[in-house]
């Protein structure tokens, strides 16, 4: 029996952060709230799916919303929610192709995934292949700070049981290295570190100079996106003339990217995305791809809330081979979440929530607070509540 779709909410929200997101590529307009927004499929048969469109850069998730209930959501009334692939063709379709529109793909295709496990009485991770592991290991992420806050948040990521400790660099090389000696200090050599430029280096000689100041004052797990998105010619250089490994982030979002790197011997670590990837499949086909090629992934983060978050959970649970910490901590960002119950965060790892779907529910409470107005959100062209 096929399940009908009978209406499709679009609720643009605007969620308050703990701290500001400061990093290279925003060092003088940090993000102090995540304007993301959420999906709500509802069949006639009274079941829903729910759906997280995340991005935080560039800012343009209530934009997207515009796009998903003025496009996508009538052409989704009367189908059957089962017949995904004819779903997301048609999203495909209207979207045209552009980079963004993944992230409103991926958020559909969470909703009609969660559907169809509230339907069937399954979690997501059967429709990936099954349950590989329990839980996920997890890496802790630091803003840019003064160099002694990077390192109390570094400590107090290590206390909490965090596997990794990721730290945002592209200021002053001096107040990088500062940061990230003082950081190294405090948590000890074998607490394995990350640093991400956000492609902010510019040349390959400007990122090779601050690689190799950085191999030289720690023990440095990888750098990541050390330059631009495009310049996978640079990448590879970076590999051949520093002897840190590079891992691929912005430079790798849809699985043609993926083949591109691989192709280009441009990066030694794949950053995969729900979101980016355009949803749970693509994310997946990104890992089967990686492993053909023996390239090791991790599931990276635009910091989602509780249904964005559960989606990574539920993909990293499933993928054959995750050999290193990933960085799902999303909703541990905020004041509060948009779910019901808290997903699973604890001691280091992240475990899906229980239950068929995706496993959450929405906190009405919450999204009231959070809600923006969508008369004011499609008529303002900032999208900001």
């Amino acid at each position: 029996m096929p399940l009908v779709i009978e209406r499709v909410e679009v609720i643009p929200i605007r969620a308050p952060r703990k701290e500001p997101v400061k990093s290279g590529s925003n060092a003088g307009d940090p993000v102090t709230a995540s304007e993301f927004g959420i999906i709500r499929i509802l069949t006639r048969e009274g079941l829903e799916g729910l759906g997280e469109i995340s991005i935080t850069f560039p800012r343009i998730a209530h934009s997207l919303c515009h796009a998903a209930r003025s496009s996508i959501a009538p052409a989704l009334v009367g189908r059957d929610a089962l017949e995904r692939p004819k779903i997301l063709a048609e999203i495909d379709r209207l979207l045209g192709g552009e980079l963004s529109a993944m992230y409103l793909r991926a958020a559909f295709e969470m909703a009609l995934l969660d559907l169809a496990g509230r339907h069937y009485s399954v979690p997501v991770f059967e429709f990936l292949g099954g349950r590989m592991r329990e839980r996920i290991p997890l890496a802790w992420g630091i803003y840019q700070k003064s160099p002694e806050e990077m390192a109390a948040d570094a400590v107090q990521g290590k206390q909490q049981g965090y596997h990794a400790i990721k730290l945002k660099v592209g200021r002053r090389l001096a107040d990088d290295l500062a940061a990230v000696e003082a950081v190294t200090h405090a948590v000890g050599p074998d607490m394995p570190l990350r640093l991400d430029a956000n492609g902010v280096w510019k040349s390959v000689a400007e990122a090779a100079h601050a690689m190799k100041a950085f191999a030289q004052s720690a023990p440095i797990a990888w750098i990541e996106q050390p330059l631009p998105r495009h310049n996978l010619d640079g990448l590879r250089a970076l590999r051949q003339m520093t002897s840190l490994p590079v891992m691929a982030d912005e430079s790798c979002q849809t699985l043609r990217d993926a083949y591109e790197l691989a192709r280009a011997q441009a990066a030694d670590v794949l950053n995969v995305y729900v979101v980016e990837a355009g949803g749970l499949m693509a994310a997946a086909h990104t890992f089967a791809f990686a492993g053909a090629v023996d390239i090791p992934c991790i599931i990276g983060s635009q910091a989602e809330m509780g249904i964005g978050t559960a989606a990574c959970a539920h993909l990293g649970v499933a993928v054959p081979n995750l050999p290193y910490a990933c960085e799902c901590f999303g909703p541990v960002r905020y004041l509060r979440d948009i779910v019901q119950s808290p997903i699973p965060i604890a001691g280091g790892y992240l475990t899906p929530p229980h239950g068929p779907g995706l496993g959450v529910e929405l906190n009405w409470d919450v999204i009231r607070e959070y809600a923006c107005e969508i008369s004011r959100y499609e008529t303002e062209s900032n999208s900001v509540c």
